[in-house]
């Protein structure tokens, strides 16, 4: 009897230890301190049940809208955990539609694969889990900035920027902090995607909803400058080019270092 209840108890114990979804969920105090706590994720929007894990130390710096951890015992994953109230499913929403777009093209625009994701409902954590970009398959040579982009990054970058275009893909938030670098055999870097954030098909931009038309008007820098004017010629419809779009945001981004 006394062993059956040492082992009830351990067991409260331990369920005690297991953060639940609602406890992780955006808004919430704490979310950037869960280095080493085990928490229970909810089923993913594609079905898959990852139950609980235990994360690792947090990877990089405070995003805008969430924190990444590694996943203890899986260093091939990375969990984004999303943060900001209300912003969270959208955030989701537009990161999965964001990626879907650049999936298509593997070779010419490199970027970290979404492996699950959930955009809850303001009542449940909002996360997404993706690739550890260093324990992957760039994981030896991969570079990510941290200053001003010097001659081989820029280089990187506006090839990057010319392939998005030259596929009516339209990236509005492609500075340095969301960009990775890495090399083969030497040779020239390349640029890839660390974030799939404000990431939309040409064709889609005068139909977006005008919460998101509006954040990209900030993300487009000044209402005299070139990529801001750019736009909203696009929104408007009135024939501006995806190469057009893109080097004015290349010139707010990666040369003027805009974030």
């Amino acid at each position: 009897m006394q062993r059956h209840d040492a082992h009830q108890a351990r067991r409260a114990l331990d369920d005690q230890a297991v953060m639940s979804s609602a406890s992780i969920r955006p808004g919430l105090p704490g979310l950037s301190q869960l280095a080493n706590r085990t928490i229970r994720l909810p089923l993913s929007d594609e079905g898959i049940d990852l139950g609980a894990i235990t994360l690792g130390e947090r990877i990089g710096g405070d995003g805008h809208y969430g924190f990444v951890y590694a996943i203890a015992g899986r260093p091939g994953l990375a969990l984004k955990l999303i943060h900001r109230e209300r912003s969270g499913p959208p955030s989701i929403a537009r990161q999965v539609a964001g990626y879907r777009l650049l999936e298509r093209f593997p070779a010419e625009i490199p970027t970290v694969k979404i492996v699950a994701s959930h955009c809850g409902d303001g009542e449940e954590a909002c996360y997404l889990v993706v690739e550890n970009l260093h324990h992957g398959r760039w994981a030896d040579h991969v570079v990510v900035a941290t200053g001003v982009l010097g001659e081989r990054e820029r280089a990187a970058a506006r090839r990057l920027y010319d392939n998005l275009a030259a596929r009516r893909i339209v990236a509005a938030d492609c500075h340095r902090d969301n960009l990775f670098f890495f090399s083969e055999n030497a040779g020239d870097l390349t640029a890839g995607i660390l974030d799939h954030d404000y990431i939309f098909d040409m064709e889609e931009i005068p139909r977006l909803r005008q919460r998101i038309l509006k954040r990209l008007s900030t993300l487009a820098g000044p209402r005299d400058g070139p990529a801001w004017a750019a736009l909203d010629r696009a929104v408007k419809g009135l024939g501006v080019s995806a190469q057009e779009l893109m080097e004015a945001f290349f010139e707010l981004k990666i040369l003027q270092d805009v974030r």
